[in-house]
């Protein structure tokens, strides 16, 4: 795992979450590396989901600031307004975990640089705003064979129900309406939430083999 201070010690969370798990449930949640493209609303809300969940290790690329309006539905607080949003996202981690490593880049990843950034990670997190962006996360990542998980349409109030992931190929995974669009309504708190915490589920599906299809 290129870059990652990699412990084998557990700490007090650790043992506390450990009766959730079997001993190598908790081996594989410990050396998997989750790679989160974003880290807005559905990055944060994924990434804080994982590390609560056991995940130890994260590759998390963004290249904006914390802004007060962001707090309507990111996991971030007022004074983090003005940080690198990976910055506050390590810090929140690492709150939670100590043993959490993330490596992080405050920049804007292109179809060139995704392959390269996220070529560690086991599993792949789309947590972008706009379709453009989500365009360019699915050509630069034909060439690497590892599940992806995306969102598409999660805008708006109610009908959260409507949010349900599909499988689409061998590897990548579609959760949201694929209806809403966020130019057209704003993204609140309880779908975004949702929504991240289906991309965590998948994730966690998938690590620990648990029939996810």
């Amino acid at each position: 795992m290129r870059g990652m201070n990699i412990t084998h010690q557990t700490n007090d969370f650790e043992q506390a979450i450990a009766r959730f798990y079997t001993e190598p449930e908790l081996a594989k949640l410990q050396n998997v590396v989750v790679g989160i493209l974003g880290a807005g609303g559905l990055g944060s809300n994924c990434a804080v989901n994982l590390a609560r969940s056991g995940i130890r290790h994260f590759i998390i690329a963004d290249y904006d600031r914390v802004e007060m309006s962001n707090l309507n539905r990111q996991y971030y607080f007022p004074h983090h307004v003005g940080q690198f949003k990976v910055d506050a996202l390590q810090d929140i981690l690492t709150e939670i975990n100590p043993n959490i490593t993330v490596v992080t880049y405050r920049e804007v990843l292109t179809k060139d640089s995704i392959p390269v950034i996220y070529d560690a990670a086991d599993i792949l997190i789309e947590a972008f705003d706009s379709a453009d962006a989500k365009s360019m996360f699915v050509e630069g990542t034909l060439s690497m064979v590892k599940p992806k998980i995306m969102v598409s349409g999660l805008a708006g109030i109610g009908k959260s129900d409507d949010l349900i992931t599909k499988k689409i190929g061998t590897d990548i995974y579609v959760i949201g309406d694929e209806t809403s669009d966020i130019a057209d309504a704003c993204p609140y708190a309880p779908r975004v939430s949702i929504a991240a915490a289906k991309q965590a589920d998948v994730a966690l599906s998938i690590v620990l083999d648990k029939g996810k299809d």
